[in-house]
């Protein structure tokens, strides 16, 4: 079992399926960083193969040396093919999904799935194990298809033999629904019994909901999620910084965020992407708005980029009382 590189005290930025590229990782970089961060999810047979999007996919700045790259699927050759890939690169390691649980891709048999096929997951951590070398291995997983804390250890302590470095828990069961909690007593019970750190994912919006899933799951490293594109400086707030240039005085400059996100946007993901990267971006970033509502729906319908742009930031101008928001808001 190879140490790992994360800390207690490491906030981390999830993988999230059309949000964590390359653009969204330097807008976050911008407000101070995290301390580590994940790609969005590759099927490993797209990275094997080659296609007009490669170039984009390896796209793992602003920092590489901090970013793990997520791989999906469930055939352990195609994941063997495409970590070989991608570990030619300067990453500071290899993720594998184990906790997806949205239908198409269930349907495959890919990330939540691989934990009813403990035979199959072990396979792969174990081909890619080698692979990997001094840089870490990691998994990212849910409870299970139900809640059974004798089976959630029996299947990470396998992992840990297995060789992983450290595991990422979203503590909800496959089946439950995104917008119910998650139950963090099972990020403390693998704090406890696991001889390699556990990162606890799930409901951190701010230094309140952070504080308080530290306290039920014993301290120890987190992964922010959905209320990491609310507010992309979430990191900054939790480390109590207050960097340039969107923030002034404990102030969040929305506008600017828009603009800046929508430039990187642009800048890292082809066009392909540019509309289905942005809906998905607003769809959580509106929520900082009082009629965030109406705007984020306005934005799902929008035809393109430069209409997206237009929507909010006619919002802005016509509600200014809304354009800052304070960093350390819960």
């Amino acid at each position: 079992m190879d140490k790992s590189p994360i800390q207690p005290h490491n906030i981390l930025l999830a993988p999230m399926a059309e949000i964590s590229h390359g653009g969204f990782r330097r807008l976050c970089d911008e407000f101070g960083g995290y301390d580590w961060y994940f790609t969005e999810m590759l099927s490993a047979a797209g990275v094997v193969s080659t296609s007009r999007y490669t170039s984009w996919y390896f796209d793992f700045g602003p920092s590489p040396e901090k970013t793990f790259v997520q791989l999906a699927g469930n055939n352990p050759e195609l994941f063997y093919r495409a970590a070989e890939k991608i570990l030619t690169a300067d990453i500071a390691g290899i993720d594998i999904n184990m906790g997806c649980s949205v239908h198409h891709i269930r349907s495959r048999g890919w990330g939540v799935e691989l934990m009813n096929r403990p035979e199959t997951a072990l396979e792969i951590v174990r081909l890619l194990k080698p692979l990997t070398g001094s840089r870490p291995l990691s998994v990212k997983l849910r409870i299970g298809k139900e809640e059974n804390p004798k089976e959630l250890l029996s299947f990470c302590n396998s992992l840990v033999e297995a060789g992983v470095a450290f595991i990422t828990l979203n503590p909800r069961t496959s089946k439950t629904n995104r917008n119910r909690p998650g139950d963090w007593k099972y990020v403390g019970l693998l704090r406890r019994e696991l001889p390699i750190p556990v990162i606890g994912n799930g409901e951190i919006s701010g230094r309140k909901s952070y504080l308080y899933r530290q306290e039920t799951a014993g301290g120890g490293p987190v992964m922010i999620g959905r209320g990491a594109v609310q507010r992309p400086w979430i990191a900054a707030a939790l480390k109590t910084q207050d960097p340039r240039p969107a923030i002034r005085n404990g102030q969040v400059d929305l506008q600017a965020v828009i603009e800046r996100f929508l430039d990187l946007l642009v800048e890292h993901q082809p066009e392909d992407f540019h509309i289905s990267r942005g809906r998905r971006f607003f769809f959580y970033f509106c929520d900082n708005f009082k009629f965030g509502h109406r705007l984020k729906m306005d934005i799902q319908n929008a035809p393109d980029l430069p209409t997206i742009r237009s929507l909010a930031l006619d919002y802005l101008s016509r509600n200014p009382a809304e354009r800052y928001k304070p960093l350390y808001q819960d």
